[in-house]
């Protein structure tokens, strides 16, 4: 993570100066490490950059702006060994006037991005798609803070925090949510893709990078043209990352998108040294460590085996290790007690990063269901190929003829009323009616879900998936030895991706079909073919069923439902009387979980009301 806090004043009001340069002066109290970046302009930006060569400051002329991260050049054929970031007067005066939108369109990486007008009356903040950089505001009357990591700001003299009831419902519901609302009152996130317009003492917050627009811009519809081209992004994509490294480990799980990873690393003339880590699981009847080893054995690589889980590791005390965050995390549950074992193999290789393939079920699209057959019905109506795509729907959705037929008709050809959230069999499981938001389904999905009435529900449902992964990882302060890295999580790749017709990546009725075509020459055979995927939710109940009297103690008298957030009643069959739980009640469990413990941790600190 690059560490930051900045502190954004109306350069017009003369108090904003008084109070920010408080703060300021607090702030460095603690920070003495860290490099002060004052524009002069209304924005003073603490940094401390990380180490290696992955992310650094890259500071614009005249006091216009600065770009904290990783950017590479949109022109994929340039080299990342002699391409650096350079950005010129007029350059910065173009991303200036354009809010930010000409950085989007000339570059892309990992970045946080600060910038102002001319006069300082206007600034930017802006968070590229990726959304690896965290990014939470703060207003406190005349300035606004902006910072990655909350816990850097425990020593300004700042008002309380409040917990947002509605949110932690919101997150109980569907912990992968994408909300601008945290669950501080107090603090909004700012989302990937998006703009912070600060003027005065209005902040207008907005998405810069449309998903929606490019979907229909230049579209891929070719099968054989839109492998190609997924091959060679995917292929640039990784020699940019790879470039910024020089020794990772690549968390290897024997699936497709792990392996496609690998195969580009393999084929890098820039690849870093790479140790293969492949963390064992229960949930599958194949062996997953047999296809990590195949994968590894291919590209040439060592790989090491280790379990997911110590044997004796349980949920206890060792939770409440998490900082505290705006937003509690079911991910960070498991880093919270194996973080020591998570920690050994990078430590041992000196790391720099964690590589994985997460990403590619979204992407490539993994889901079973009908949307190839609805989409092209949708654009084509039902002639032309509609017979052939509503063959592969049944092959992949494993439904009958007329149910594919009547579903394309309705939201394809009639182009019917649907939202994501339809083709889920969710019910909120724990939760107190009262505190749920009213319309859940439209405070679950992230903004680029809204307006999207001209998308083919499948191209919609891909969109509303991508929200969701994008703001899933977050990092954790001080328990990671390594940072995490996904190297799918790429603008060009998305963009790509975006252009690709649903119908065009399930082809044949196969998920991920485009993705087996495209790396068939860098990936196995038995990869490429296989297509079950292993489960974590084994891992997840067995340590549930293992834990039962802490976690007991943990929610049956905790904040959650002393706040009346959850019901204690529903949860008493499951803990107190060992009801069987099953997967549609194991993950807003686990959301309880993850909820609680935040609340604990912030209950406990002395800047929280």
């Amino acid at each position: 993570m690059y560490p930051y806090a900045a502190f954004v004043r109306d350069v017009t009001n003369s108090h904003a100066d008084v109070t920010t340069q408080r703060l300021i002066n607090q702030f460095r109290q603690t920070h003495r490490d860290w490099e002060l970046l004052d524009e002069g302009k209304g924005l003073s930006l603490f940094h401390k950059s990380p180490p290696g060569r992955s992310m650094a400051a890259i500071v614009f002329p005249a006091k216009k702006g600065v770009v904290l991260g990783t950017l590479f050049p949109k022109d994929l054929d340039v080299s990342p060994r002699t391409w650096g970031p350079v950005i010129d007067e007029p350059c910065a005066e173009e991303i200036v006037r354009t809010c930010g939108r000409h950085l989007m369109d000339k570059y892309w990486g990992s970045y946080v991005a600060f910038l102002a007008n001319r006069d300082g009356t206007v600034h930017y903040v802006l968070r590229d798609c990726s959304g690896k950089l965290p990014c939470y505001v703060i207003a406190r009357g005349d300035v606004t803070i902006i910072t990655a990591n909350i816990e850097d700001l425990s020593s300004l003299a700042l008002p309380p925090f409040t917990i947002n009831a509605r949110y932690l419902a919101g997150f109980i519901y569907n912990a992968e949510l994408a909300q601008r609302e945290c669950a501080l009152n107090e603090i909004k996130e700012l989302l990937a893709g998006e703009c912070l317009e600060l003027e005065a003492a209005k902040a207008t917050q907005f998405a810069m990078w449309e998903p929606r627009t490019i979907c229909g811009e230049n579209v891929v519809e070719d099968f054989g043209d839109a492998a190609r081209q997924v091959r060679t992004v995917t292929q640039a994509c990784v020699d940019f990352w790879a470039s910024k490294y020089d020794r990772i480990v690549h968390q290897l799980s024997g699936g497709l998108d792990s392996s496609v990873i690998l195969g580009c690393l393999k084929g890098s003339l820039y690849r870093p040294l790479v140790t293969c880590l492949h963390l064992e699981s229960k949930g599958t009847g194949e062996s997953e460590s047999a296809y990590a080893q195949l994968a590894a054995q291919s590209a040439g690589f060592e790989l090491l085996v280790q379990p997911g889980y110590s044997e004796h590791s349980r949920y206890d005390e060792r939770i409440f290790r998490l900082p505290r965050a705006p937003k509690p995390s079911v991910a960070h549950l498991g880093i919270s007690i194996e973080s020591d074992l998570r920690n050994s193999i990078p430590s041992q290789t000196r790391a720099e990063a964690i590589w994985d393939g997460q990403g590619g079920d979204h992407l490539f699209f993994q889901v079973r269901s009908a949307f190839g057959a609805v989409d092209y019905a949708y654009h084509h109506g039902i002639t032309g190929d509609f017979a052939k795509h509503v063959r592969d729907a049944i092959r992949l959705s494993k439904s009958s003829y007329w149910s594919v037929v009547r579903k394309s008709i309705r939201l394809g050809l009639f182009r019917s009323n649907w939202q994501p959230e339809d083709e889920y069999d969710r019910e909120a499981a724990f939760l107190n009616p009262e505190v749920l938001p009213t319309n859940i389904a439209d405070y679950i999905w992230q903004p680029w879900s809204e307006d999207v009435a001209k998308l083919p529900p499948g191209k919609r449902w891909q969109i509303s998936l991508l929200a969701c992964l994008i703001h899933r990882h977050r990092p954790v302060p001080g328990l990671l030895y390594a940072e995490q890295h996904h190297p799918l999580f790429s603008q060009p790749l998305f963009e790509l991706c975006l252009r690709i017709p649903i119908y065009t990546l399930l082809r044949g009725g196969v998920d991920r079909a485009l993705e087996r075509a495209a790396f068939r020459d860098c990936v196995p055979e038995p990869i490429i073919r296989r297509e079950n995927k292993g489960t974590i939710a084994a891992n997840f109940m067995s340590k549930i069923r293992e834990s039962l009297p802490f976690v007991r103690d943990l929610l049956l008298d905790g904040i959650l439902v002393q706040e009346r957030i959850i019901q204690r009643r529903s949860l008493e069959p499951y803990l107190a009387a060992s009801r069987p739980m099953n997967h549609r009640v194991l993950w807003p469990f686990l959301s309880c979980i993850a909820a609680e413990v935040w609340a604990r941790k912030w209950a406990a600190a002395e800047w929280c009301a």
